[in-house]
């Protein structure tokens, strides 16, 4: 027997049904609902609906001729600290340790190698600088297979499966303690079957990513 939620139509895991208290949740809403209004509801992919108008700032969707491309932008207000910090970390540590020896044509080994670990600092800090300021996600449905691009400045680390394989999606929440406090961060997660998850959205906000998992899973519940 399936359950679906009254209100947006997507399917209700059964680990979130609570047949003791007649009720069930649904995570894409964030909502609980009877049983039996579960058991009645329609389904999303029966029903009417554009999920495009729903996304938030910051969100992109493109009908294509085979399938839909979703862009996430990952720029981040944390720029305006780190392109001044990481022209001053790189330029003054690495200017000092090794532009020196450029100008005046010497090499020096053991300078050269007390630079590494400020080298290697620096290509990490530029990489963070870089997300920042036009870092994006492309998840993208063509050719029959699903992919999702995470990089910047048309460098991209890209993870897919065949369309047909993806079981479902759902929002991930990933709690890291400090010494003070606790870091959450967000993910959505793409089940595939007989392979590794499908994750995206490091970083961005959880209420952006609920409405990109939902809209998936509405794009994932029409493909069926």
């Amino acid at each position: 027997m399936e359950f679906h939620c009254p209100d947006c139509g997507l399917p209700i895991e059964t680990a979130d049904l609570a047949p003791a208290q007649g009720l069930a949740v649904c995570r894409f809403c964030e909502k609980s609902h009877p049983l039996a209004a579960c058991q009645e509801a329609i389904p999303f992919e029966r029903r009417n609906i554009t999920p495009e108008l729903t996304l938030p700032k910051g969100v992109k969707v493109e009908e294509t001729m085979d399938g839909f491309r979703l862009t996430l932008s990952m720029r981040s207000c944390v720029a305006f600290f780190l392109v001044p910090f990481t022209l001053f970390w790189a330029g003054g540590s690495l200017g000092g340790l090794y532009g020196t020896q450029i100008a005046k044509g010497e090499f020096n080994l053991w300078m050269s190698l007390f630079g590494l670990p400020f080298l290697a600092g620096s290509v990490f800090l530029i990489a963070i600088t870089v997300m920042a300021v036009a870092g994006r996600t492309v998840v993208e449905l063509a050719a029959g297979k699903l992919s999702i691009r995470t990089g910047a400045l048309g460098i991209y680390r890209t993870k897919s499966a065949a369309w047909d394989d993806v079981l479902s999606c759902r929002l991930r929440e990933a709690s890291r303690r400090g010494r003070n406090s606790y870091t959450t961060t967000y993910q959505v997660e793409v089940a595939v079957s007989g392979g590794e998850p499908l994750l995206l959205g490091v970083g961005a906000e959880r209420e952006t990513m609920l409405r990109v998992s939902r809209f998936l899973a509405g794009r994932i519940q029409r493909g069926r």
